[in-house]
């Protein structure tokens, strides 16, 4: 990290505090101390340091460490060097939105000028973020805005097609198929993800040849640009059962003395229904809200890994209670209204023995699905960077497998702390499911949660438009008319366990 800007030759007290404190800074990223990387940044903030065009950077390194409040401090210092200028607080509605202050962020671009950064980026920032709120009307306008200023913009196609029933609209999916040449223009990313709103806008049509054929070209620039290693994703897997037993967790979790019933772990591979669980769970008045929060990992950086000899040596060394009171303050900093939280991030299934153990009165939930219309859901879906095996089926097949395992080795250990939620069974007897669901958190039973799609939360997934309808069966059995194209998944993963015949 560069010395703080117009510092050089000077010997003001505070550029000097300034230098040192980065020095700190530095030794404590070298370290892995995120401790003392917050402490450092603290300080920089409370001395008000001439930090520049750095604070940004601060800013996002506090977000990644867990501390939302201390991010806020840092984009306002980057606001302030700035004077308050439209651009800078547009990257602070960008941060904002990172931490899972969507409406904040929303409110504040909105009153940005519809310039900032450029018509085009302001107008797709507004759209997505009016899509994620459930305002869909808005994020029509302003994505329709966005696509006709740059025709070449792949991801506010698909933010569009998204929030849109092309069935209905085929005029609108002629204007999709039509941008295609100045998508192949486009960067990688911005090309693959023009090829996914093709593809569901085809899809939409009924048009199944011709939707895979989109989905398989976006998907194959995808894979080229993010990579996936099955070896590490097996290691991964590997790692946290490692030395996990149910006697293990007991054992652990007779020692935490802090209280952990702060916390729900929905969980299960992505387009499994672990949003539509959330729905229901943060539709009830004693959960304050829920998300992908991505705290387990942060969890498991700070003990030094998530197997079971990794977590029982951070206890034996400092007890289990700092553990659970480090979660409760990133719960707080994400959601400081008074309630339980839900935390629905796909990587769970990797961190839920070091969860059970650390955090023994949180509910555990993990939802199942038929392989074939999973398999097919994460291949027609554009998932950035963040699932680089959904870009080709055999590597879907084979992280789905090892999904499947895991959960069957969890359910042995966890025995009945575990709920197994299957899709099918719960689109097809909400009622049932909720109520179980509910008895499983010792939550009572409340009308709202019976409702989920009338609920005003925000939603940030590909399920973003699904879990605002009714409860359906709509996607059971949705890989059928794909069935002849992916023949690839089932011959990997195997006919008798991927839909049948």
């Amino acid at each position: 990290m560069a010395q703080p800007p117009g510092t050089h030759g000077q010997s003001d007290p505070e550029l000097v505090e300034a230098l040192k404190l980065l020095e700190r800074l530095r030794g404590a990223i070298q370290r892995g101390d995120r401790a003392a990387q917050n402490q450092a940044i603290e300080a920089l903030v409370e001395l008000r340091a001439p930090m520049g065009e750095q604070w940004q950077a601060l800013a996002s390194f506090a977000l990644r460490n867990g501390e939302v409040a201390l991010a806020r401090k840092a984009i306002d210092l980057f606001v302030e060097a700035h004077n308050g200028a439209p651009a800078a607080n547009y990257q602070k509605a960008a941060l904002l939105e990172q931490a899972g202050a969507l409406r904040e962020a929303y409110e504040l671009m909105c009153a940005l000028p519809a310039d900032t950064p450029d018509p085009a980026s302001n107008a797709y920032s507004r759209g997505t973020a009016a899509l994620f709120l459930g305002d869909t009307e808005e994020a029509r306008a302003q994505l329709e805005r966005a696509t006709a200023l740059r025709p070449e913009l792949g991801a506010a196609w698909l933010s569009l097609a998204t929030c849109v029933d092309l069935a209905q609209e085929p005029a609108l999916a002629e204007r999709i198929f039509a941008a295609q040449p100045a998508a192949e223009r486009a960067a990688p990313a911005e090309r693959a993800a023009y090829f996914y709103a093709a593809g569901k806008a085809h899809a939409d049509l009924g048009a199944h040849k011709q939707a895979f054929t989109a989905f398989a070209r976006g998907a194959q620039t995808m894979k080229a640009l993010t990579p996936y290693d099955p070896v590490i994703d097996r290691r991964h897997a590997e790692e946290s059962l490692h030395g996990y037993s149910a006697e293990g967790i007991a054992a652990i979790a007779r020692r935490q003395t802090a209280s952990t019933a702060g916390s729900i772990f929905v969980t299960g591979s992505p387009r499994s229904g672990t949003t539509l669980v959330q729905q229901i769970l943060t539709g009830h008045s004693a959960v304050s809200g829920g998300g992908e929060l991505a705290r387990l990992p942060l969890l498991a950086g700070e003990l030094g890994g998530h197997s079971f000899p990794a977590v029982q040596a951070w206890i034996q060394a400092r007890g289990a209670a700092p553990a659970a009171l480090l979660w409760r303050h990133w719960l707080s900093e994400l959601f400081p209204a008074p309630g339980r939280v839900v935390d629905k991030s796909i990587d769970t299934t990797r961190f839920i023995g070091l969860a059970a153990a650390l955090l023994p009165e949180a509910p555990l939930i993990w939802l199942t699905r038929d392989p074939l219309d999973c398999a097919w859901s994460c291949f027609r879906t554009f998932f950035i960077a963040a699932m680089p095996w959904s870009y080709d089926q055999a590597e879907i097949a084979f992280h789905l497998r090892i999904e499947a395992a895991l959960r069957e080795r969890w359910q042995d250990i966890l025995g009945d702390r575990l709920l197994v939620v299957p899709y099918e069974a719960l689109v097809a007897d909400p009622a049932q499911w909720t109520r179980r669901i509910l008895s499983h958190c010792e939550l009572s039973e409340e009308p709202q949660a019976f409702a989920p799609h009338e609920g005003a939360r925000t939603v940030t997934t590909a399920s973003v438009m699904q879990v605002r309808r009714p409860v359906n069966r709509r996607s059971v059995g949705s890989a059928e008319p794909y069935r002849a194209f992916l023949q690839p998944f089932i011959e990997a993963y195997g006919e008798g366990d991927s839909g049948g015949s």
